[in-house]
């Protein structure tokens, strides 16, 4: 049994002001919503396995997670279920995405810290451990070509491409201390030192527009979780005003960019949202049959949504 913060019930993810007790984790599993209304679990729900992103034409999906020991990156074919690991078991590596055009992919690794990997019991909540290092590495979408993008003592997380693959933008806690996470840009192929997006509040879970020029994002506004974007090279953040109630978490472009998916508790449990982007309102509900819950919802341009459960002891 793995203790933790379940980073996606009715706590928040971890972040910031929920005073409950942590729950008791059984475990996770990632799961593929067909546009025929078909749910597969992908994954052998015998662990923690999170935080799924869909490759841009449907076939396949990367999450991280395991049993025990440290986390891997995963990949798992959706029509066959074949899951293989991207990432060795001597370190530590989560939050794998896929870049637009699906031939690289951008994750977050303690390989090169020099520190005792993470288990998977630590990444499976927020914050991370207290002086963990936790650094950007880029990798081609079978594994191979291994590249590290950023570097130093920080916590960086939650990266994610530029649509024309050229800037990676994530969360990290290099700014002040080390006291709050916020955005940052770095060049996809670590050729300069990541630069500050965001210079007030809170900052997590990035994720481009189709056009490149903005980056959506959730911050802390009053208490709750919103949605906002930011302009690509950074500045102000504008709230995103038809996220009006809840906690909302996990912004994701879909392919058409008309809408962004969300998980959100503004019906009072984690569940999947449309949120248009045109300011319509309201945001329209997801849910996959037989589920109560469902978070970190991504989407194919074949229709095909990957989301995550948590099972957690009652």
């Amino acid at each position: 049994m793995f203790v933790g913060c379940d980073k996606s019930d009715e706590k928040g993810e971890g972040f910031g002001k929920s005073a409950k007790p942590q729950a008791k984790v059984l475990g996770a599993d990632v799961y593929a919503w067909f546009p025929d209304g078909r749910v597969k679990k992908i994954t052998p729900g015998d662990g923690i396995y999170i935080h799924p992103c869909i490759h841009p034409e449907g076939e396949y999906v990367v999450f991280f997670g395991g049993v025990l020991g440290p986390s891997r990156v995963w990949k798992a074919n959706l029509i066959t279920g074949e899951m293989i690991s991207l990432t060795p078991s001597d370190s530590s590596a989560d939050n794998a995405v896929f870049a637009w055009d699906g031939k690289r992919i951008v994750f977050c690794s303690d390989r090169a810290s020099g520190q005792r990997p993470a288990q998977v019991e630590d990444v499976a909540r927020f914050p991370p451990p207290e002086g963990g290092i936790i650094n950007i590495f880029t990798m081609d979408s079978d594994g191979e070509d291994v590249r590290q993008v950023t570097s130093g003592p920080y916590q960086d997380q939650r990266p994610c491409f530029s649509p024309d693959g050229n800037t990676i933008a994530f969360a990290s806690n290099r700014a002040w201390g080390g006291a709050e996470f916020r955005l940052w840009s770095v060049p996809a192929d670590g050729s300069e030192e990541p630069g500050l997006l965001q210079r007030r509040g809170l900052g997590y879970r990035p994720w481009y527009s189709r056009d490149g020029k903005w980056i959506y994002f959730f911050t802390d506004i009053r208490g709750r979780h919103q949605i906002c974007k930011i302009p690509a090279e950074g500045g102000d953040f504008v709230p995103l005003a038809n996220d009006d109630s809840g906690l909302s978490h996990g912004p994701f472009v879909d392919p058409g960019g008309e809408v962004l998916l969300m998980h959100s508790n503004r019906s009072g449990t984690w569940q999947i949202y449309e949120l248009p982007l045109d300011g319509a309102a309201p945001p329209r509900l997801l849910q996959p049959p037989g589920f109560v819950k469902a978070t970190h919802p991504t989407r194919a341009k074949n229709g095909v949504i990957t989301f995550d459960v948590w099972r957690v002891e009652k």
